[in-house]
């Protein structure tokens, strides 16, 4: 288990005072962010330090640990089988180019339909019922040529299956079929920073120094904070649904999981947060290099403009999370080409905050040190300065857990004051990398940049009410 968050002693200032100490020294919603998620009492000497250099000390701190995680096995086979492994089947990527069909959810896969569908073979050589493939979060790299032919693509869980069979629309070409087991390979024991939530929010919130050093009016757009952004968040959640089964199932053998247990008696963390950067959750870095020369893929780097949220509609009531996002990154930078995972941060349903898309070495997930944001692949097009956050799962009927709501909340808090964002106000995104532009919420969901379900019904109709929330912490 990653390192505890340093305990948090309470501390009390009248609202005034905090409002005049972060007007003498100049600091904004985001310095006001970095010091709550520092949890260092506010005083006048140290309210101007409360920037990316506070945050970069709490990185600097953190110590190692030892994991033990399973290498990736994957097969690919062409064409809509019937194809078996020898390994059994976590998840399977499934793509093909030319008519996508109407799959939905709840829609039939029955025989002489148009719609791409999918059975997986059991262990006892039998079939089961056809399921329809529905691609339920669609993105693409902002440089995909116009020319580039209709491709589609869908990760789908298939638990233990040893072997699958498709059906994919008439005229429909180029299926190929990857499948992936992420819990059962050859394991790895490897030696991993020990950086806590608390340490990799802070240093998000702390970049809005950078940032505003090089926009002072983006500073100026969010009113000044009058108390701590963990204030009112600091206690349980509300409940918006069912815990999952994976907060009362232990993990697999060979999960991202420490060697050893923590030692008794061990602190408990600050934020109630459990934080797992790219090592620690298996990220194989050789994936990101180009074949042809063995070099990583170019990285680019803009201001952030506003953040989208997404579900991974991956199977919910998840045993393994970690497995999952090891299974999204293969599928997203092998079998999309998208030289990395597509989302900056992802989130499960026991509130495990992961690192997605690498961003350099200084330790600030999905950011430089001057404050720009990596670009992504989660909303193709609109990529450059839009910061993607995945919550595991699919949303489209169930909510997300309480847990995993109270970190989306959190990290929405950090990167709104890293980018000086109104939490429930509108930006005029315009994409430096190709001049698009949307008028959008500065937290929108998925679906307000193309036609698609994503974040899933019932997570889009909660996020005004998450904004609400992610705003109330920040003023």
């Amino acid at each position: 288990m990653p390192a505890a968050d340093p305990p948090r002693r309470p501390h009390y200032l009248a609202p005034p005072s905090r409002r005049r100490v972060l007007g003498l020294a100049g600091a904004g919603v985001g310095g006001w962010a970095a010091m709550g998620f520092a949890a260092a009492p506010v005083a006048a000497s140290s309210a101007g330090v409360a920037d990316a250099s506070l945050a970069a000390g709490l990185l600097s701190r953190a110590g190692t640990r030892v994991v033990i995680i399973p290498r990736t096995l994957s097969t690919t086979s062409r064409g809509t089988g019937p194809a078996t492994a020898v390994f059994r089947i976590g998840y399977v990527a499934v793509r093909w180019s030319g008519p996508g069909g109407d799959a939905g959810p709840g829609l039939a896969a029955g025989p002489g339909n148009t719609v791409p569908a999918i059975r997986l073979r059991r262990a006892n050589g039998g079939y089961g019922t056809w399921s329809p493939l529905a691609v339920g979060c669609p993105a693409e790299r902002d440089d995909r040529g116009p020319g580039a032919s209709s491709a589609h693509a869908v990760l789908m869980g298939a638990r233990t299956a040893t072997g699958y069979e498709l059906r994919v629309p008439p005229g429909a070409s180029g299926v190929a079929v990857t499948a992936l087991n992420t819990t059962s390979g050859p394991p790895r024991r490897l030696t991993v920073p020990d950086v806590t939530a608390q340490a990799a929010l802070a240093a998000v919130a702390g970049l809005s120094a950078a940032v505003s050093s090089s926009d002072p009016a983006r500073a100026r757009a969010v009113p000044r904070p009058r108390r701590a952004p963990l204030a009112a968040s600091a206690g349980p959640a509300p409940a918006v649904g069912p815990p999952p089964a994976a907060q009362t199932t232990p993990p697999p053998a060979f999960s991202a999981t420490p060697a050893s247990s923590a030692p008794p008696g061990s602190a408990s963390s600050a934020l109630g947060l459990r934080y797992l950067p790219r090592a620690a959750w298996g990220a194989d870095e050789s994936l990101r290099l180009d074949p042809a020369t063995g070099q990583p893929w170019r990285t680019t780097y803009h201001p952030g403009q506003v953040i989208t949220v997404h579900h991974t509609v991956t199977p919910n009531d998840d045993p393994d999370p970690a497995a999952t996002v090891r299974a999204v990154y293969h599928f997203h930078t092998v079998e999309r080409g998208w030289a990395d995972i597509g989302y900056h941060f992802l989130i499960d349903e026991a509130g495990t905050l992961y690192e997605g898309r690498w961003s350099g070495t200084d330790g600030v997930p999905g950011h430089r040190p001057d404050g720009q944001v990596v670009t992504g692949a989660h909303v193709g097009g609109f990529n450059a300065g839009n910061v993607g956050v995945a919550l595991l799962g699919d949303h489209r009927t169930r909510v997300p857990t309480a847990a995993a709501r109270r970190s989306l909340v959190l990290v929405l808090q950090a990167l709104c004051g890293a980018h000086s964002l109104n939490p429930v106000g509108s930006v005029d995104y315009v994409s430096p990398a190709g001049g698009a532009r949307r008028r959008v919420s500065a937290i929108s969901g998925h679906r307000d940049w193309m036609a698609t379900e994503c974040p899933g019904a019932a997570l889009s109709t909660a996020l005004d009410a998450v904004r609400l929330e992610v705003v109330q912490g920040l003023l």
